[in-house]
């Protein structure tokens, strides 16, 4: 009896350690992350849409989805926007939040952002933490002059292949947070800077 009683402890016990391990290799367990950079990213942003902004003119922020996959980084920047757009008596009317691959290189989905800027008044500034839209000849040309200020933030590659002056001057783009082609180290200084089409033009 006392055999057969170890004998089932023992397969109980085996049990366990099977599952525990079919548990740390099936589920996704996340690391804990550095939030910093991300929340700076998003006090500059903010402080360029405060610049642009204008009396009555709505704020409109587009930002991943992230309900099914969660990036820390992307709420993380979203909330010190908003919390230094309320330091700054400003708030952002409307937060659109698009589903995109998240494997793929971030990039504001061009439709939505076209018919933003087709209904964008004088003082709107459309917030973009997807980039700026990346429009064909044919849209550009239809569009017309847009009313609306652009803010984007240009993680990663984008800054490598746009030309933010051309956009600049098409009024798709008038400022944000860009990402160094000559990036070094971690901090904000050493991967961004912040950016203004008023002041200065090319790749940073």
């Amino acid at each position: 009896m006392a055999a057969r009683r170890t004998t089932l402890i023992l397969l109980s016990s085996l049990a366990a350690l099977a599952l525990g391990g079919l548990a740390w290799t099936f589920v996704p367990w996340l690391p804990s992350e550095d939030t910093t950079l991300a929340r700076r990213i998003g006090r500059e942003m903010a402080r360029e849409t405060l610049r642009l902004h204008k009396g009555p003119g709505r704020i409109v922020a587009l930002a991943r989805d992230t309900a099914e996959f969660p990036q820390p980084s992307v709420e993380a920047a979203l909330r010190s926007f908003l919390s230094e757009l309320a330091a700054g008596d400003a708030k952002a009317d409307v937060v659109r939040r698009l589903p995109v691959d998240p494997l793929r290189q971030v990039q504001v989905p061009p439709g939505d952002f076209l018919e933003l800027l087709r209904r964008g008044k004088d003082g709107d500034v459309i917030v973009s933490f997807m980039g700026p839209p990346l429009l064909g000849p044919e849209a550009l040309s239809a569009m017309g002059s847009p009313r609306a200020k652009v803010v984007a933030f240009c993680p990663g590659y984008l800054p490598r292949y746009l030309d933010l002056r051309q956009l600049g001057q098409r009024g798709l783009v008038h400022g944000g947070v860009v990402a160094r082609v000559d990036a070094a180290g971690e901090t904000f200084e050493g991967q961004y800077q912040a950016w203004s089409a008023a002041v200065g033009g090319g790749k940073p």
